[in-house]
């Protein structure tokens, strides 16, 4: 897959695929990517996105870092 975002300067765009797309079907599709802004977004919409933000918080504050626990092999068990 091929995807790149640009800025066109004019209605015209010269589109330069990678040599292995070649002799293959490609589809290409233009479309324009909506700036959102704080009133588009519904109350309901702003509520959901502070519940997960919330929620990512707590995660990352009560995060338990695995990566301190001391390995240990089955063998260890019977010492």
């Amino acid at each position: 897959m091929y995807r790149q975002i640009i800025i066109p300067e004019n209605t015209q765009l010269l589109l330069q695929l990678p040599s292995e797309f070649v002799g293959k079907q490609v589809e290409v599709i233009a479309f324009t990517i909506k700036d959102f802004s704080a009133q588009d977004i519904s109350p309901e919409e702003s509520q959901r996105q502070r519940l997960i933000d919330e929620a990512i918080e707590f995660y990352k504050k009560n995060a338990v870092d695995f990566s301190k626990v001391k390995k240990w092999k089955r063998e260890d068990l019977y010492d």
